[in-house]
């Protein structure tokens, strides 16, 4: 198994603090920045649609090159910008999100997850010092504990284990008054029942009992 160099990734996030352009790590599944990030896997950053340009010429200065993405022929409702890839000479692969996304689930389509947790992504953002050398800009707890849920059930429809240790490693550690608020914004009233069930690592049920969910 090949992995990109750590040299790479840190010197990137380096720069990218450094060059004070505003980004949010959208997530770091199983810390595998910057020591374990295998080859031909992607980074996920939250990025301002309004900075564009400017996102394009400091990646075009160190060595980015824009590269066709593998979803851009789905379909993006409601405005969503279309997700961008760049990629390095050592690998090091870029997944421009403009707005925090999950898939609908009929016929896949992304969609914006509410106004509400994406101006939350900027202005409760949180920066990470892992080590002395590796910094970066992250969701707060509670956001990150969330997208982790919902691209579990929208996207993967099923809870890999790397999300699932992300969850275990947050539930107790986010203000759960706030989640709780923000997932009746994606959930509505099956919001209750999704936390009991995280809170009891039933995770094997979620998806399925919010199919059949119909007590709305």
């Amino acid at each position: 198994m090949l992995f990109v160099k750590k040299k790479s990734i840190v010197d990137f996030f380096d720069k990218l603090n450094k060059s004070k352009l505003s980004y949010v790590l959208i997530r770091n599944i199983n810390n595998e920045l910057p020591d374990s990030l295998i080859k031909g896997k992607d980074v996920d950053l939250l990025v301002k649609y309004s900075d564009k340009e400017l996102i394009y010429d400091f990646l075009k200065k160190n060595g980015f090159k824009k590269v066709k993405h593998p979803h851009r022929r789905n379909i993006y409702l409601y405005g969503i910008n279309k997700f961008e890839f760049f990629v390095n000479k050592e690998g090091l692969i870029l997944d421009l999100n403009f707005s925090l996304v999950c898939r609908s689930l009929d016929k896949g389509q992304w969609l914006p997850i509410d106004q509400f947790i994406q101006n939350s992504a900027w202005q409760n953002k949180l920066f990470y010092s892992l080590s002395s050398d590796f910094n970066y800009w992250s969701l707060s707890k509670e956001d990150t504990f969330i997208t982790l849920i919902v691209r579990s059930v929208f996207d993967k429809k099923k809870f890999h284990q790397g999300y699932i240790d992300g969850i275990e490693e947050l539930v107790d550690h986010v203000d759960m008054s706030d989640v709780i608020l923000k997932l009746n914004l994606i959930f509505f009233k099956y919001t209750d029942t999704l936390i009991e069930q995280i809170k009891i690592k039933s995770y094997s049920t979620v998806i399925d009992n919010y199919f059949k969910f119909n007590k709305y």
